[in-house]
């Protein structure tokens, strides 16, 4: 990612560069044209040699190259602060996932060993309804048990 954001610093670095240096040439050489003195001149009118000319457009695409560095490493810190500031967004979501996902683990495993007691109870026990709730205005009914009959092993 950092790549691409580089080449487009680099690129317009590189042009400015290129820019300068055309346009540094081109004032020297319409001067020369124009009848002005041998070679370029700097701000104070003073003629340069062609030498001290490279100089200058060395030194110049030294600071362009200093500059493009700058640059990168400018931009390279600001998307690792931008990955950072991500990486923990996406840290807190998940612990707070990983939180629910026990919760919900928990909560089905409880559910779970209650539904289980409470089919146990189920069995043991007989639902009865009240003969008011059946037939109303009928009156009380008393229910007696059936004698047990005693059985005898097989032998």
């Amino acid at each position: 990612m950092a790549e691409f954001a580089s080449k487009g610093v680099a690129g317009a670095g590189l042009g400015l560069g290129i820019a300068g240096t055309a346009l540094g040439l081109l004032g020297g050489n319409a001067w020369n044209l124009l009848g002005g003195r041998m070679g370029t001149c700097d701000g104070s009118n003073a003629p340069v040699s062609r030498f001290e000319l490279e100089q200058q457009n060395k030194i110049s695409a030294l600071e362009a190259q200093v500059a493009l560095r700058d640059a990168n490493t400018y931009n390279d810190q600001k998307v690792l602060e931008v990955y950072k500031y991500f990486d923990g967004k996406i840290e807190g979501i998940n612990r707070r996932l990983c939180e629910q996902a026990t919760y919900n683990a928990t909560n089905t495993a409880t559910i779970n060993c209650m539904a289980a007691q409470i089919a146990q109870l189920q069995g043991l026990t007989k639902l009865v309804i009240p003969n008011g709730s059946v037939c109303p205005g009928w009156g009380n009914v008393t229910v007696t048990p059936a004698e047990a009959t005693a059985t005898t092993p097989a032998g």
